[in-house]
């Protein structure tokens, strides 16, 4: 859809619309942005992976009783908590 000139001196004439090459342009600066936001994201991800991996290894390899050790909260036990509160009752 070719727009056409208009006429009249007041109103001056219409843009044509892009070329395909233009939008072509558009889409690749686009896909550009894009593929450098997934290459940040992705090596945010690898960190925060190789993060958690070096502590669970420094966990699984810390000696029972070190400082490691104690410094981890262990999960309450459900089992006995609940035989406290129904000997209190």
């Amino acid at each position: 859809m070719a727009t056409r000139n208009v006429e009249t001196e007041d109103r001056g004439t219409l843009a044509l619309r892009r070329t395909t090459s233009e939008y072509r342009a558009a889409a690749e600066e686009q896909a550009a942005r894009v593929r450098e936001e997934i290459e940040a994201a992705l090596i945010i991800a690898r960190d925060t992976r190789e993060a958690i991996e070096r502590r669970i290894a420094d966990e699984l390899h810390a000696p029972p009783g070190s400082f490691r050790a104690r410094a981890q909260p262990k999960a309450p036990r459900r089992k006995a908590a609940a035989r406290k509160k129904k000997a209190s009752a």
